[in-house]
């Protein structure tokens, strides 16, 4: 393949062909030009190679890290992500594992059409067009014997990996009886492989497609309840962005206007995952803001995007950015506590946020007219609502964890009130997300989070209203029966919620002892989406609310109960032997994924709970 130096010297006139007049003026030249002539050739050859290998030399010790190579000339147009010319020349172990793990074609395509018909819109991380051509040449590539590009290999079996964690029923078993094997131990074996032969692929390598199947791998392990091995990836993902610039504001020359609009649009997306990523865990966020002045996406790809038309589907993740910047503000977001200045300021800003949504992304009289024929804008719009009230109550949750007596000051009882008030507007929320994904985009981590967030806190200011002055008592009650109800719903589907259902449950059927009051829970029957938030405010009386066994309804495969419920739970389920109680504060202790670092139960202090009875 000829350099980027070698290019531009082959444009030269005076070094590409000698016209047969010019023959002769050149034979008669004098042996000092000629010598001149030879040495400038010679010092050409010369320093070529040199430099070339200089150039990576500098690289590697940290220099020319930036867009622009000011020594050694610019960088040439990227290629298409699957050409064949960032390919290995001999087919590698790892690659021969991955073709023979894929399926057929017509079952590639299926998956691959669902992917980016369904589920691609989550997070829109593939542009479907460009995607789809590239899909069509490393087929032909293939069939052709020609050298399949490791990085573009990778992507496509992350994305059949990432698209069977979202089957419909249907479909499930179309692929499991045809062939041969359930759709979670596929899955699981294409994660596995793409992992190896991701590991082939140096740093910096594997232009675009390298960052996208990062990211995918990042997905896949967040859609299995793994969230530190998510964030590790992550990590792993937004280096690789970095080595290959997307942090930066001016594009390498030579990029055409749709892969800067990409690589813009990815950065976006990392850095969304990252801030969110912080909250989840705990953890500082991994990209350093004041080192990234990126712009965001234009997101003009998509033809339909156009001022009068629907939002871009890529939009809803440009709006997240603003949403992050607005918590950056705020060095108290993360593991501190707001002081008051600083939560009104912080609830001031995200009204803006919400103010400042596309017409089809408002949460008061939303232009619907493209909900039924753009299916990511009712999506989108029901995913944006519940991660900015997620954000409004950041700074409040600590009034939900505080003992409130005769001591408490009237402040702190009116930020309480705000807590309680916005908590049951994000389970309503949260609600319309549930109805909108269940079940097939069930495993969206962002619906089991909020429900299982929202009510361990609801069920802390419970816990901690000594003198029972608790505002919106028994709209606090109904929203935790409504989460126990949703996530029985999630338990078979989610290994989280398997997990926090019956944490849920038990602590819900505690509160009345835990609360003093005489007071029982119900899970919420029928039909959930009649149930408004507006129907808080008129809920029946507390005596009429009974809680009834949280199993009786609660059904699994017992071939796959071990699957969703591991026997060191201590949570009694049909199909499993009756283990030992355990009280909520045992909870913590599980290795479930480290779900401390998940949910801060010291902070919610719920440990003040006796053990609970069977």
């Amino acid at each position: 393949m000829p350099t980027a130096y070698s290019q531009k010297r082959a444009v030269k006139p005076s070094e590409s062909s000698v016209t047969s007049a010019e023959a002769p003026s050149r034979r008669t030249s004098t042996d000092e030009e000629i010598a001149n002539t030879k040495y400038e050739h010679s010092e050409v050859a010369a320093a070529e190679l040199p430099a070339l290998a200089a150039k990576d030399e500098l690289r590697n010790l940290g220099y020319l890290a930036g867009d622009q190579n000011l020594l050694f000339g610019n960088a040439a147009a990227t290629s298409s992500l699957c050409s064949s010319s960032n390919a290995s020349d001999a087919t590698s172990p790892e690659m021969k594992n991955v073709l023979r793990l894929l399926p057929p074609k017509p079952y590639t395509d299926l998956l691959i059409q669902r992917y980016l018909g369904v589920i691609n819109f989550n997070y829109y991380c593939l542009y479907p067009p460009a995607f789809s051509q590239d899909y069509a040449s490393w087929w032909s590539d293939r069939a052709n014997g020609k050298s399949l590009t490791p990085a573009f290999t990778c992507l496509l079996i992350r994305v059949c990996a990432c698209t069977l964690q979202y089957l419909d029923a249907q479909i499930q078993q179309k692929i499991e009886s045809e062939l041969g094997e359930p759709v979670q131990s596929l899955s699981e074996n294409y994660h596995h492989a793409a992992k190896q032969l991701s590991n082939t692929i140096a740093p910096g390598k594997g232009s675009l497609a390298q960052i996208q199947q990062l990211f995918l791998t990042a997905v896949w392990f967040k859609s299995e309840s793994l969230f530190v091995e998510s964030w590790h990836t992550l990590s792993s993902c937004i280096h690789e962005a970095q080595e290959q610039g997307l942090h930066k504001n001016s594009p390498r020359t030579g990029l055409s206007e749709f892969d800067i609009e990409m690589r813009r649009r990815l950065w976006c997306l990392l850095y969304v995952w990252d801030w969110q990523m912080s909250l989840l865990l705990s953890r500082p966020p991994i990209i350093n803001s004041s080192y990234s002045s990126f712009e965001l996406p234009n997101m003009q790809l998509e033809s339909q995007a156009t001022e009068n038309g629907p939002p871009s589907p890529v939009t809803h993740i440009a709006v997240q950015v603003e949403l992050g910047r607005i918590m950056s503000k705020e060095p108290a977001t993360i593991g501190c506590t707001f002081n008051n200045t600083q939560a009104e300021s912080f609830r001031s800003d995200i009204d803006e946020w919400f103010a400042s949504l596309h017409p089809a992304y408002q949460e008061t009289n939303p232009d619907t007219q493209w909900d039924s024929k753009h299916l990511y804008v009712p999506l989108q719009r029901r995913q944006l609502h519940a991660i900015g009230y997620m954000m409004m109550l950041l700074p409040f949750k600590s009034y939900l964890t505080r003992t409130f007596n005769s001591e408490s000051t009237e402040v702190d009882r009116g930020r309480r009130v705000t807590a309680i008030d916005i908590a049951l507007h994000l389970m309503e929320v949260s609600r319309l997300l549930f109805d909108h994904i269940f079940p097939l985009n069930a495993k969206f981590h962002l619906i089991t989070f909020l429900i299982f967030d929202t009510a361990a806190f609801l069920c802390s200011a419970m816990i901690h209203d000594k003198d029972r002055t608790l505002p919106r008592c028994d709209n606090v009650i109904q929203a935790i029966g409504l989460a126990c109800t949703l996530m029985e719903k999630l338990a078979p589907i989610t290994k989280t919620a398997a997990i926090c259902y019956p944490v849920l449950s038990r602590l819900a059927k505690s509160l009345s002892k835990a609360a003093n009051r005489a007071v029982s829970l119900t899970r919420v029957e029928g039909d959930i989406s009649k149930m408004g938030v507006g129907e808080f405010g008129c809920s029946p009386g507390l005596d009429a609310l009974s809680f009834g066994d949280p199993f009786s309804s609660y059904s699994l495969d017992p071939m796959a109960t071990e699957l969703f419920l591991p026997a060191s739970l201590g949570i009694t389920v049909p199909g499993m032997e009756t283990p030992p109680v355990m009280g909520v504060g045992d909870f913590t202790n599980l290795d479930v994924g480290q779900f401390d670092q998940i949910w801060d139960w010291q902070n919610l202090d719920l440990t003040l709970l006796p053990t609970l009875p069977t």
